[in-house]
């Protein structure tokens, strides 16, 4: 992360939506029948990832005096957020096929849902207290101790917040047109959370912290990333890296024309980079782009981890990873972004054993040299 030299390339993968689905069908592969994740990639001798929007964090975020309700039936998980200017409902539809896997389900009723919301929803972000976490976190990064990185996750920043959790893509665009004062005092208000987060997690026991997450160029295009994105993430850069804290996006979407905006914004690494042929992101390209300047965490497909496609496809894949990426300064190997419910142990072994045989640093292209000069240190 930080261009500092290394004696091999790291392998820090997610594996929590396979391993979760198979844990909950009793189907994990043999010998690991009853064996946790974290006992599967000790056992592989590759990285655990402690995943930050999942696991514990180092902050909670408690509501002063609304008291939240939840209803689970067939599938759809019915939040209700009582405020003294009425009643926020938010629902969640989780498949047959991710349940008991997926962390959340796909949100099909936003707790806005028009102009008459606005009140409602500024006191309930007001009634969000920021509290430390420090100790409960501190237990959890001890359990991984050096074998992977426990990434706590800060949150969405604060317009995102609004697309993702409060008003849904649509809405939030209608409303930015239509009542921009009304979507910009929102947005205050979440950037005043998020600066206390930051305020937490400048002093919290994690060497890295995961800011903001799925941008996809569609929905979040660079003119939108500009206004309301890139303020915040130069304004955190500065608190962290004044606290030796590295910055992380986790950028799992189709994001070829924000990968500059990313650079210049002051991100230190991509998390869950997913190049072809899952989205257009090319690897060679965006290492030439970045120029050492951005550290990235992926570049391994998921879907080359399923039967769509072959070993031997797989294989060509992995030495043409090697040859973009090599010789391997400011690359950890990971997943983009998951393994998936349908990823083949064998593939996910076979990964990591590529990995053993062929990650001491620094990485060789098939024609047995580095294929290009290492990155200067980060100052």
């Amino acid at each position: 992360m930080r261009g500092q030299p290394v004696d091999r390339v790291p392998f820090i993968a997610r594996m929590d939506l396979w391993y979760s689905f198979h844990h909950n069908q009793d189907s994990l592969p043999h010998p690991y029948e009853n064996a946790s994740l974290w006992d599967i990639q000790r056992d592989l001798d590759i990285g655990i990832f402690g995943f930050g929007a999942w696991d514990i964090s180092f902050y909670r975020l408690v509501h002063r005096t609304v008291e939240i309700t939840r209803e689970i039936a067939c599938g759809l998980t019915t939040t209700h957020y009582p405020t003294p200017y009425g009643t926020l409902t938010y629902r969640e539809k989780m498949s047959e096929e991710l349940k008991g896997a997926a962390g959340t389900g796909a949100r099909v009723e936003f707790p806005f849902k028009g102009p008459g919301d606005y009140d409602a929803l500024s006191f309930l972000i007001e009634d969000m207290q920021v509290v430390e976490n420090y100790d409960a976190y501190g237990e959890f990064a001890d359990a991984i101790g050096t074998d992977g990185l426990a990434l706590p996750f800060s949150g969405h920043l604060p317009a995102h917040q609004l697309m993702i959790n409060y008003m849904g893509y649509e809405t939030f665009y209608y409303e930015l047109h239509d009542r921009p004062s009304k979507v910009e005092a929102l947005v205050d208000a979440l950037t005043e959370q998020q600066r206390q987060i930051l305020r937490l997690a400048a002093d919290c026991p994690a060497p890295a912290i995961e800011v903001g997450a799925n941008y996809d160029e569609q929905m979040t295009p660079a003119p939108v990333f500009e206004r309301f994105f890139t303020p915040f993430y130069r304004e955190a850069r500065e608190v962290l890296s004044a606290n030796d804290k590295v910055m992380v996006v986790h950028g799992d979407g189709e994001m070829q024309l924000l990968l500059r905006k990313l650079m210049e914004c002051g991100v230190q690494v991509v998390e869950a980079l997913t190049p072809k042929p899952m989205t257009s992101i090319d690897l060679a390209e965006t290492r030439r782009l970045w120029d050492g300047r951005v550290a990235m965490w992926g570049g391994l497909a998921s879907t080359l981890l399923t039967d769509a496609y072959t070993d031997e496809e797989f294989n060509l894949y992995m030495e043409e990873l090697w040859q973009a990426v090599a010789p391997g300064d400011r690359f950890i190997l990971g997943f983009g972004d998951n393994a998936p419910t349908d990823a083949r142990f064998d593939r996910i072994r076979r990964a990591a054993r590529w990995w053993h045989e062929r990650g001491a640093y620094p990485l060789t292209s098939p024609h047995g040299v580095a294929a290009s000069p290492p990155f200067p240190p980060i100052p």
